[in-house]
């Protein structure tokens, strides 16, 4: 058995990637391909800023964890500072598209990316979550939306009409507008209305530390990417065992993450896991576009020799 530790995004924003992980480990998937998984908590970034979220992907460069579950601008970001040094890269793709969307209300009217533009927008604590959604806009064609910081409660934001979009991942239902369609403001219920971007980007992936040797990668990418249908199958599978380590998230709120992730995850035909050249050259760029990040060749990224998915996988979940 090899011995490695993965390092898994958080359960503040328990993105719904995580559960293929949980599922194969429960699964015995790890274990089929002689490793041993060790689960470790997220590095603690200083801040919330795409920067201070950069310590994650450090971290594993360091030794601290030999994977990770991570987001592509973490990445191009932390290899920006280090000048494309960085011996971390992706060696799977989870969400396929970009989960970015706009919360509005429901009596506003909005209903399509188009209706977007020129809208105030909500700039809270996570604000590079607005950064993506203006990028987004912007590959879209549609107009700049206005930035409001706002630090405050977001239910009375949007509620109010102070602001007129919130911006969030489809699957972070931390945030209102995923979870229940509807918020309170001044004892009234206001229903609310989510409109995806949806733009044909890389966004999360699993990375690797570059000094694993290489039949380690594939077996633990193989293993994650398998997790994927296993999860499809057996939903409790995963959702038992992500439980077991964040046992403070509600099954509730794990499993609506997992239903709005799993769209994004195997969009255009393709397995989850799956990573093409052209796909992540035009990631890079728009990433690198909308954080004013540098720009990389894309073996800088992720790993060239684990590109494009075999027909095999392609056919069994095409199918499935």
């Amino acid at each position: 058995m090899h011995r490695v530790r993965l390092m898994t995004w958080c359960p503040r924003s328990a993105t719904g990637m995580q559960l293929a992980a949980f599922a194969a480990d429960e699964g015995g998937l790890f274990a089929d391909r002689g490793l041993e998984v060790e689960f470790v908590a997220a590095t603690r970034p200083p801040d919330y800023s795409v920067t201070g979220f950069t310590a994650r992907v450090k971290a594993v460069a360091a030794g601290h964890a030999d994977f990770a579950l991570t987001s592509v601008v973490y990445l191009l970001a932390a290899q920006t500072e280090a000048a494309g040094s960085l011996g971390v890269r992706f060696v799977a793709a989870a969400h396929q598209r970009n989960p970015i969307a706009g919360v509005v209300r429901e009596d506003s009217g909005l209903r399509t990316p188009e209706d977007l533009a020129g809208l105030r927008t909500a700039r809270w604590s996570m604000p590079w979550f607005a950064q993506e959604y203006a990028g987004a806009l912007d590959f879209m064609g549609v107009g700049e939306p206005v930035m409001i910081d706002t630090p405050g409660d977001l239910d009375a934001a949007l509620g109010s009409g102070d602001v007129d979009v919130l911006p969030v991942w489809m699957d972070d239902t931390t945030q209102p507008g995923l979870r229940g369609m509807k918020i309170q403001y001044r004892g009234a219920a206001v229903g609310l209305r989510v409109i995806a971007l949806d733009i044909p980007v890389y966004t999360t992936g699993l990375v690797a530390a570059d000094r694993l040797p290489l039949d380690v990668i594939r077996s633990m990418r193989d293993a994650y990417v398998a997790g994927f249908q296993l999860q499809l199958e057996h939903p409790e599978l995963g959702l038992a065992a992500f439980r077991r380590c964040f046992p403070s998230v509600s099954e509730e709120y794990a499993r609506a993450n997992w239903g709005t992730f799993e769209p994004s995850a195997r969009s255009g035909g393709v397995p989850p896991g799956s990573m093409d050249a052209e796909r992540w050259e035009d990631t890079i760029a728009h990433t690198a576009k909308t954080h004013g990040l540098s720009t990389f060749p894309g073996d800088r990224i992720y790993r060239p020799e684990l590109l494009d998915p075999t027909p095999d996988r392609v056919v069994a979940w095409c199918s499935a």
